[in-house]
């Protein structure tokens, strides 16, 4: 049985879940005027929605999973017209990825073809527009997100004052914030090799990207749609601190550190702050 989580803030009331998946936590937040049963009751339909959905996602595209439609069309056992409609979408959504980011994003390594850097974005924000931001019809509803791995679409209410509180972790101490910035709707994503090592790739030399030097441990993207942000995070974590090649096609706003400590934030396509992490 699933358990909500109550918080009270200033005059708000915040209910959380939280779904083991895909080996992350997922963590949904509502926040609302009153606590009762009927809100509840709603809250646990719409997480169990969301759970499902993410059992689905996992089903077609871990590269876990021997019987993933991804592991299958990796082995040639299925065509891409006999995938699911969700794995074409994906598919689709890769390609365009590729071509935004000039290569920086890419799908395709060692001869196989692995979305994962656009599944968890693209799951989250479709989960929290189709389940969540509808809530906010309800006077009741006052804001929700959906956060995954520390990648989140959030949403609130034009008839109430909330805004979310955003923080972005240092990577050399995930026990410190260097940069908050409050905002009412939007997503943002994070990618680097702070928190998982070496498991981004350069994709013009199939190449694990070093933890070294003048290369990103950490980007965060904040913009809109969280698969957009998800899928640019995850290229400007291959590129290097003097690397700006990227700025001119990428909207929204954002900050990336590398390993010799030097940070940048960028606001529609110009660097805004550069400075250097002293207390890192």
């Amino acid at each position: 049985m699933m358990k909500i989580y109550k918080k009270n803030i200033d005059h708000y009331i915040m209910l959380s879940f939280e779904i083991n998946e895909m080996n992350i936590p997922f963590t949904g937040q509502i926040v609302v005027k009153e606590d009762d049963e009927v809100t509840r009751e709603v809250i646990l339909g719409r997480a169990k929605k969301i759970h499902e959905w993410l059992v689905l996602v996992d089903h077609i595209f871990s590269p876990f999973r021997t019987n993933s439609e991804l592991t299958l069309y990796n082995h040639r056992k299925i065509e891409m017209t006999g995938t699911n409609l969700l794995f074409q979408e994906v598919f689709a959504l890769s390609i365009w990825a590729k071509e935004m980011t000039q290569g920086l994003f890419s799908a395709n390594f060692v001869g196989k073809y692995n979305p994962t850097g656009a599944v968890k974005g693209w799951a989250i924000e479709k989960a929290e527009r189709i389940q969540l931001e509808p809530l906010l019809s309800d006077p009741n509803f006052v804001a929700v997100n959906l956060n995954g791995g520390g990648d989140m679409q959030f949403s609130s209410s034009d008839k109430h004052n909330w805004q979310w509180e955003i923080g972005i972790v240092n990577p050399f101490d995930n026990k410190k914030v260097i940069s908050c910035f409050r905002m009412k709707n939007g997503a943002i994503a994070t990618s680097g090799t702070s928190q998982r090592g070496e498991h981004l790739f350069n994709s013009s030399t199939g190449r694990a990207i070093p933890e070294k030097n003048f290369n990103v441990i950490s980007s965060s993207v904040i913009g809109s749609e969280l698969t957009y942000s998800d899928i640019w995070a995850t290229a400007i974590a291959t590129t290097t601190i003097n690397d700006h090649s990227w700025l001119k096609r990428l909207s929204g706003s954002g900050l990336r550190i590398s390993y010799n400590k030097k940070s940048e934030r960028w606001l529609n396509h110009e660097i805004i702050d550069q400075k250097e992490l002293i207390y890192a």
